[in-house]
């Protein structure tokens, strides 16, 4: 029995609870994801309690620490990489990070503290008129900022720096004029990361910490009318107009595991109305979670009928002056040559929004409008909205699909109401295509919802429209060099673009005045995901390759490939340690001919224990694949990018080959397996083009492992590297940074 008080149950509960909970926390290395905040706020804690320097060092600066988190996962403009919604809960675990080091004289360097510091304000900065999140990647639906949890936040962000955007949200979190509401804050003291719906809240409805850290008075709080706002680094551009208008450009960061394929997403909302939205995503284990993760879900075009790979936006131009401001941004495919650009106007009554492609071949892009909508003069017909049949392409959720043909340069015009408000717009595309009529699922939960979907097949073309939440626009009119807008007080808005950026006449009766928009940005390098510099290429040299086995060629054929022996310092636990999972290991040899990458991997790692074609999993939305043995290739070539599970089938020579979603196009291996007396050998062979220049290769390879008594896999060996790392539940998602460069010469 412990005695009570004392030094003996100090030291008691010091030597029995707080250092093996440390070392256990310490064994699960998550890396950037917001759940490794709270590890490593737990690890800087007990480190504290024992007085152990180093284990405190290791928390701050060591692999995934704080300072990694503050400089990495919380971007430059103070939000984090993951969303919104990720975005409460890393913020709150930063908080108990960075006080714990300023409470040990250990203070975060000034720059990272102002990122810190913005951090408080960028939900604020962000948030809908109706003091909702947004619902981007994977967040939860509507959730509102007049919670405790945010209250507290604003609380703690307040008491280091006095900015008026947080006392403004702080007026708003405290308003009189809402429903009080049981907000579960008397039944826990525990800081429980869960959303709820909006109430009427007082300093009383917070947590003892969060008040024990913030002013001890208020300062006056007054509301703050909200402003526009450029968040570059998570790429998403924001515009506020009267009448709590809010268009949105979601175009930049992919977000990581919890982003979703919508690079150039559209958002509209107006007040509590939610025109063009974002639906977030719902359960994780429900199937629902693939049609929220799916490019067609949302405002954002789809390439050659499947969601988008896995891309970050780049921005080309940003600028608001006098009322009117607009945006550019574009998505580059793998294969450099084709790109989207889609450009935003906002202007006080009206929004013009313009995609345009270019392609060196046909290329079919199709734009979603997620809009309760009324089409004038359409005539619809029952079709069948074909697409790509992936999971998370999103087609199979579709339902009562109907087409029309749309006829190059023919405008459409859209009505739909909601909530008292109206919204009118106007369609043009100048190349003849098509355009669908379907359902949906809508908000989490919910019930299915109509949406529209414009397209066409073409190298190159542009989809024009006018939208307007406002009775003040009349007409707007497509030219092949411009766009007019007629308002119905007479006035008239002329729009041209030209390489100097985006002009506007306004033509007041015989007044006449002008505004230029440009804030070109610098172009930035087009290769998406640049390595670290002292990660220098491998050079291998092409040449004529065997068909044989790795472990069947000989001593001076071995030589002559690039060979990484997996051990150790490459496994990735799920939850068994390497010594305990038997010390799997895998020797990966990588070589070249002249039309194909050849990569073999022999296995002694686990069982021979492959899932079938077609295997449910019971547990959760992850491929029934991922969790048994097998081996994930990902690749990336000036030609495209591609990553797929190779699963080999028992009593055959034959490996089942799938798609990972979001990585491309490229054409997929060929590979064959055999067994080995203590695992399995793979040979995998990848088309590549013939090219007597150098030839720039990415490639990263991960290799599941478990037993047949597990339903889940024990852990991964990962060619880039993956000691001290806990994969969780990652399924076959994968970090394009990590992928190892190679060059192929002749």
């Amino acid at each position: 029995m412990l005695e009570l008080g004392g030094d003996h149950t100090q030291t008691a509960v010091r030597d029995r609870i707080i250092e093996p909970g440390r070392r256990l926390i310490a064994e699960y290395d998550e890396g950037l994801s917001n759940r490794q905040v709270w590890n490593n706020a737990a690890l800087l804690a007990s480190a504290a309690l024992l007085g152990n320097q180093h284990a405190f060092d290791q928390a701050v600066d060591g692999r995934s620490s704080l300072q990694s988190h503050l400089s990495v996962g919380l971007l430059a403009d103070g939000t984090w990489y993951e969303g919104e919604n990720y975005h409460q809960f890393a913020l709150r675990g930063l908080w108990y990070g960075v006080t714990l080091c300023e409470s040990a004289g250990r203070p975060i360097e000034s720059g990272l503290r102002e990122r810190f510091h913005r951090a408080f304000a960028a939900p604020v900065l962000t948030a809908l008129p109706a003091f909702t999140m947004p619902s981007r990647k994977d967040s939860q639906y509507a959730v509102s900022l007049r919670h405790w949890r945010m209250a507290e936040l604003i609380e703690l962000g307040l008491a280091r720096t006095e900015a008026p955007v947080l006392t403004g949200a702080l007026a708003r979190c405290y308003e009189k004029n809402h429903e009080r509401r049981e907000t579960g804050r008397a039944r826990s003291t525990a800081d429980v990361e869960r959303n709820g719906p909006s109430a009427l809240l007082t300093r009383a409805d917070l947590g003892w910490r969060a008040l024990l850290h913030a002013l001890p008075e208020l300062p006056p709080l007054a509301s703050v009318v909200p402003r526009s706002a450029l968040m570059e680094e998570q790429g998403l551009a924001i515009f506020r107009r009267p009448d709590d208008i809010y268009v949105a450009l979601d175009y930049g960061q992919s977000g990581g595991g919890h982003g979703h394929p919508d690079r150039l997403n559209l958002l509209l909302s107006q007040g509590a109305t939610r025109w063009l939205d974002d639906l977030g995503t719902g359960s994780y284990v429900d199937p629902s979670l693939h049609w929220y993760r799916s490019t067609l879900a949302h405002n954002a075009p789809l390439i050659d009928g499947h969601s988008q790979p896995a891309r970050d936006g780049v921005l080309l131009a940003h600028e608001e002056r006098e009322d009117m401001g607009w945006i550019v941004a574009e998505l580059r495919l793998p294969d450099a040559d084709v790109r989207l650009e889609r450009t935003v106007v906002v202007a006080t009554d009206y929004v013009l929004d313009e995609l345009r492609w270019i392609a060196p071949r046909l290329l079919r892009v199709e734009l979603p409008w997620h809009l309760d909508a009324v089409a004038d003069g359409v005539r619809f017909t029952p079709a069948a909205l074909d697409g790509g049949d992936g999971l998370e392409d999103g087609f199979s959720f579709a339902r009562e699909s109907r087409a029309a043909r749309v006829v190059a340069n023919n405008p459409v015009r859209f009505s739909a109401t909601g909530d008292g408000e109206q919204l009118h717009a106007t369609l043009v595309s100048d190349c003849d295509g098509i355009r669908f009529s379907a359902c949906a699922p809508g908000q989490p939960a919910s019930e299915m919802r109509p949406f529209y979907m414009i397209g066409a097949d073409a190298p190159r073309c542009v989809l024009r429209s006018v939208v307007s939440c406002s009775s003040e626009v009349q007409d707007a009119r497509f030219a092949e060099d411009g766009v007019t807008v007629e308002l119905r007080n007479g006035e008239r808005h002329v729009h041209r673009r030209d390489e100097e950026g985006w002009h506007v006449e306004l033509f007041a009766g015989a007044a006449k005045s002008s505004i230029d928009l440009a804030g070109w940005r610098k172009a930035e390098d087009e290769r998406q995901h640049p390595l670290p510099a002292t990660r220098n290429p491998t050079v291998i040299r092409r040449r004529r390759m065997s068909t044989t086995w790795m472990t069947d060629l000989s001593k001076s054929e071995r030589a002559k490939l690039l060979t990484f022996e997996l051990g150790e310092e490459h496994y990735r636990r799920s939850e068994d340690r390497w010594t305990d999972a038997g010390s799997p290991r895998a020797t990966i040899a990588v070589g070249a001919g002249d039309a194909e990458l050849v990569v073999y991997a022999h296995v002694e790692a686990g069982e021979r224990h492959f899932a079938r074609a077609g295997a449910p999993n019971a547990f959760d939305n992850e491929h029934a694949d991922t969790m048994a043995a097998g081996v994930q290739l990902y690749v990336r070539m000036p030609d495209g990018s591609g990553a797929w599970m190779l699963i080999p089938e028992p009593a055959r020579e034959l490996v089942r080959v799938r798609n990972i979603a979001g990585w491309g196009a490229l054409l997929p291996p060929r590979a064959r397996w055999r067994e080995r007396d203590t695992g399995y050998e793979m040979r995998i062979e990848l088309p590549i083009v013939e090219s007597d220049a150098e030839y720039p290769v990415d490639i990263d390879l991960i290799v599941n492992e478990t037993m047949s008594h597990r339903e889940r896999r024990r852990g991964q060996l990962v060619l880039s590297g993956g000691q001290g790392e806990f994969v969780y539940l990652r399924g076959d998602r994968h970090d394009p940074t990590r992928l190892i460069p190679l060059v192929l010469v002749s």
